[in-house]
């Protein structure tokens, strides 16, 4: 994993409401953290963050049903507020998660995450398997954790 990309953010999960989770969100371009709620915000302030940046650049536009009002301000990459050092040491109450993001293709992200406390990396190829990987570290009774997972992020169970 790419510990020192300019789009590396820290998830930290502080509570669980199975299936729903929130927390704090840590990258080095803001001094504070953003907070989330639950799956969807969390899903669009990395978006936001993504688009902000540029970088990983989007191969498609996203369309919608409303004009988007406001464009996200730009960030500069040379800007840092926080040591990507820093964003390593945050810490969830339930599970920190670090995520790059790799590419931003078929509109969707590929990349890798890391699970900070069991020291476990796993690939994942859609937003929705990366949210599947998270949402694995924490014990639902189904019998699928992050851990099983393949590391290229596929389940190593053969399609039947």
């Amino acid at each position: 994993m790419n510990y020192y990309a300019p789009n590396l953010i820290s998830i930290c999960v502080d509570y669980v409401n199975y299936p729903e989770f929130g927390g704090s969100i840590y990258h080095c371009h803001s001094p504070s953290a953003v907070k989330f709620n639950d799956i969807i915000q969390l899903i669009a302030i990395m978006e936001d963050f993504f688009d902000s940046l540029k970088i990983p650049q989007a191969s498609n536009k996203l369309r919608s049903f409303t004009r988007r009002s406001t464009k996200p301000q730009r960030l500069k990459n040379e800007v840092l507020a926080m040591s990507i050092q820093d964003i390593r040491k945050k810490r969830g109450g339930e599970g920190t998660f670090i995520v790059h993001v790799q590419y931003r293709q078929n509109t969707t992200w590929q990349g890798n995450v890391f699970w900070a406390e069991k020291n476990v990396t796993r690939n994942f190829r859609s937003a929705l398997e990366l949210l599947k990987l998270i949402d694995s570290a924490f014990d639902d009774g189904s019998g699928h954790t992050f851990i099983d997972a393949e590391p290229d992020g596929s389940s190593g169970k053969n399609a039947e």
